[in-house]
């Protein structure tokens, strides 16, 4: 079976990937961005790690757009797995640290953070659920998925 990583679009996805880290290391140099195997269907993506201890979880997406497209076209809302989101929710709880969310808009080289959960789980933003078609991987295709949609206006804007 062929991972989507192997593909070309799989290896440009990991070269965005590498530039939002860049971006989010810049601007917070005190911090480390840990991500998990590539490779493999983690419940998350990375861990943020500061003087040696875990200070937060994180969900990343990168995304072929830029500010103004999500603004105009897509209700300033970042759409993302239920599950995905609600796994974080979960480990959030159980490690005590909060689940973040970084949207990388590759268009304008712009990180969205997002504070998704606290540090008990709870979730500190309103969120919207719905059932809708999505692309099924970096490749293309479709499925259906619940999907939270999360308001860009609680984000912090890095660059």
């Amino acid at each position: 079976m062929s991972l989507d990583i192997n593909t070309p679009r799989g290896q440009e996805s990991v070269q965005e990937e590498a530039q939002m880290l860049t971006i989010l290391e810049n601007a917070y140099p005190l911090a480390q961005f840990i991500h998990t195997p590539i490779t493999s269907a983690a419940l998350i993506d990375g861990f943020i790690i500061r003087d040696g201890e875990l200070k937060g979880l994180y969900e990343s997406k990168c995304r072929r757009e830029s500010v103004e497209s999500f603004r105009s076209n897509y209700n300033n809302e970042w759409m993302i797995s239920h599950h995905k989101i609600n796994s974080g929710a979960q480990l959030s709880k159980s490690l005590c640290v909060p689940l973040w969310g970084f949207l990388y808009l590759v268009n304008d080289a712009q990180v969205i953070a997002i504070k998704i959960t606290d540090d008990l789980g709870n979730y500190v933003h309103p969120m919207r659920i719905e059932r809708r078609k999505t692309s099924k991987c970096c490749n293309g295709g479709t499925m259906l998925d619940t999907c939270i949609f999360i308001s860009l206006k609680h984000g912090i804007y890095v660059n």
